[in-house]
């Protein structure tokens, strides 16, 4: 059995639709860590989806939002020279869990992880080249504040990668319907160009077949970049 199966197996137990999705939203007490750890294991492929698309530079500056366990961070470092990341999760425990996770990174200076949301985001203007989130604009009620709060804190012409799942791959998951928004790859794009930004690259990817509910279920992986405009007068 594949680490989507168990994933899939693992909601398909659970009764409470609701319950799995406020805590797919914001995983909190002591079912944190298995949520985090079956997160881990469904959005191993677009996290790496997202990661081989960025194309981290040496001396950047990264900030991840939603990091969750943490424990895909140290795939940073593995090529790069004086790259530093931070990560923004609205999560206390997991942000506790991914402290734990990496703290030899975080010993060296070259990670720093901090609890807060994406709609007020605890750093200066202009303090990141790339800026990145997989699987989080689902809970963002009013996404232009957060994308207010990614444009701000990227240099100019810094970029936003997000990594989201179609549509049609998410919508066979009864919690969907409990607080995700859903998008299309259109629907996203012209929400980020009406907030300043400009799409610049769209990347797909197709993930394993497994069976859920009698039905044959396709991922759908997606990378969608967009770059900071950097004349206010064409910010949407």
């Amino acid at each position: 059995m594949n680490i989507l199966q168990r994933f899939l197996n693992f909601f398909k137990s659970s009764p409470e639709p609701e319950f799995i999705a406020q805590q797919l939203r914001k995983p909190s007490g002591e079912y944190a860590a298995e949520v985090g750890d079956n997160m881990d294991k469904v959005n191993r492929a677009l996290f790496d989806l997202t990661l081989d698309v960025m194309e981290p530079q040496d001396n950047e500056h990264i900030l991840e939002i939603g990091f969750g366990t943490g424990k895909f961070i140290s795939k940073f470092f593995s090529d790069t020279e004086n790259l530093r990341i931070s990560g923004l999760d609205y999560s206390e425990e997991m942000v506790e869990i991914a402290i734990q996770n990496n703290r030899d990174l975080i010993t060296s200076g070259e990670l720093k992880l901090l609890q807060g949301s994406s709609n007020a985001i605890p750093f200066p203007d202009s303090s990141f080249e790339k800026v990145f989130c997989n699987m989080v604009i689902y809970f963002w009620d009013q996404p232009e504040n957060h994308l207010k709060e990614i444009y701000r804190v990227l240099k100019p012409d810094g970029l936003f990668y997000t990594g989201i799942r179609s549509k049609q791959s998410m919508t066979i998951f009864p919690f969907v319907k409990y607080g995700f928004k859903l998008y299309e790859i259109p629907e996203w794009k012209e929400t980020l160009t009406q907030n300043g930004f400009s799409v610049v690259n769209t990347e797909i990817q197709t993930d394993p077949a497994v069976e859920f509910k009698g039905n044959k279920l396709e991922l759908e992986s997606w990378c969608i970049v967009a770059q900071k405009k950097t004349d206010p007068m064409n910010r949407g």
